[in-house]
């Protein structure tokens, strides 16, 4: 196509101007322990890549982490996977004035990208700088407006929200919902705003071994280890289960938030059964855990979307959720289990597990991979996305 791109020039395909996108989010690759958003801030941004002339500020910094995560230069423009990306130290309001208002030699952007509600650095000073400046806003809150999400600090957020509609700080902007669900969270909170649908795009495809089927059942819980995710839910349904000489490990793999909740975990105790912490791991060193896997675990109190089911059925794993995620009817579908937050139910489907045949997995196995299939190659999933910049 012909097409120039330079972190402080403009793109041209065609002699058409391509429209300038300034992706905004704490964390992007190579950081990892924050889970789905950075996933599908990057994906968006690769699809985005040919469209428009795209650059990412983020943070230096992978969650929790103290130092600037290694490879990266902080505070200076690299290229990343043909994209320009800056890794900030801590951008400061001066850094977004000059970075939105632009110069001749860096154009201001046509739309800038936010992926937080609450995040001060960066969410709610580029936000502001942004309406200052007259520079268009699309805002995904990244399931930070779910009931689970909401219940945590519930006083504070509600003062948060009360005095944001005061001050008619989020009246303007564009909302990304990444499903109808979210956007009833949004309209909930937000009412009359205009807010546009656009499923996440997905983990790619993969090629991923069968697991060892003789030995013990590995059941993987992966994400943030902390009690949104409500993992001690679904060991307490385990109790029930009758393994009779059957052995499961549940590999816990994340970073511990919370390190009074992961010990509580690892206190679990049931015969034949063991839970071993693998601690956060880069996508890299996790794909030996999903090639042990038989299913993933996740309880999960909300999830907006749900990067690690399709990253589940992409290895060709069985899910089990919890009722509070988007992917519904999957028993009947042979993809696995999505249910009510009853721990009798959860104890029947885990036993279910436990005595599914070994050619009885490898079916559902196959279109557990099917059904990522004909999510990441729909359509509509790249129109509505590319249509969220319209």
């Amino acid at each position: 196509m012909g097409t120039t791109l330079n972190a402080m020039g403009s793109s041209k395909s065609g002699g058409e101007t391509k429209r300038r996108i300034l992706s905004v989010v704490e964390w992007y690759p190579p950081a990892f322990k924050a889970g789905g958003p950075i996933r599908s801030v990057h994906n968006l941004v690769q699809l985005l890549q040919g469209h428009a002339n795209v650059e990412v500020v983020t943070g230096a910094y992978d969650l929790g982490d103290e130092q600037p995560m290694k490879g990266i230069t902080p505070n200076e423009w690299i290229t990343q996977n043909n994209v320009p990306v800056l890794y900030q130290r801590k951008p400061t309001p001066w850094f977004w004035y000059r970075k939105l208002k632009g110069n001749a030699g860096e154009p201001r952007p046509d739309v800038i990208y936010l992926n937080s509600v609450f995040g001060f650095s960066f969410g709610l000073v580029p936000l502001l700088v942004s309406k200052v400046l007259g520079v268009k806003v699309l805002l995904a809150p990244r399931g930070m407006l779910g009931a689970g999400a909401l219940s945590l600090k519930k006083r504070k957020k509600q003062l948060f929200f009360w005095l944001t509609n005061k001050l008619g700080l989020y009246n303007g902007i564009t909302w990304h919902a990444s499903t109808l669900q979210e956007k009833r969270e949004i309209e909930a909170i937000f009412p009359n705003s205009r807010v546009k649908v656009a499923l996440n795009i997905p983990h790619p495809s993969t090629s991923c071994a069968s697991p060892e089927w003789n030995e013990a059942q590995h059941w993987l819980m992966l994400g943030r280890i902390q009690k949104k995710k409500n993992f001690h839910f679904a060991l307490g349904a385990l109790k029930n289960v009758k393994l009779e000489g059957r052995r499961v490990v549940i590999d816990l793999v994340g970073p511990a938030e919370d390190s009074d909740y992961l010990k509580s975990l690892l206190a679990f105790q049931k015969e034949e059964v063991q839970v071993v912490y693998h601690g956060a791991q880069p996508p890299q060193r996790l794909k030996k855990i999903w090639e042990k896997s038989h299913a993933l675990l996740l309880p999960t109190k909300h999830e907006n979307f749900g990067h690690v089911v399709l990253e589940s059925w992409a290895h060709g794993r069985v899910v089990m959720l919890s009722d509070q995620t988007p992917w519904r009817k999957l028993t009947e579908q042979g993809l696995g289990w999505d249910l009510p937050l009853v721990e009798e139910e959860w104890t029947l489907a885990m036993q279910e597990l436990v005595d599914l045949s070994e050619d009885l997995w490898k079916k559902r196995s196959e279109r557990c991979v099917e059904k990522h299939h004909r999510v990441l190659t729909n359509p509509e999933l790249i129109a509505s996305n590319l249509a969220l910049f319209d």
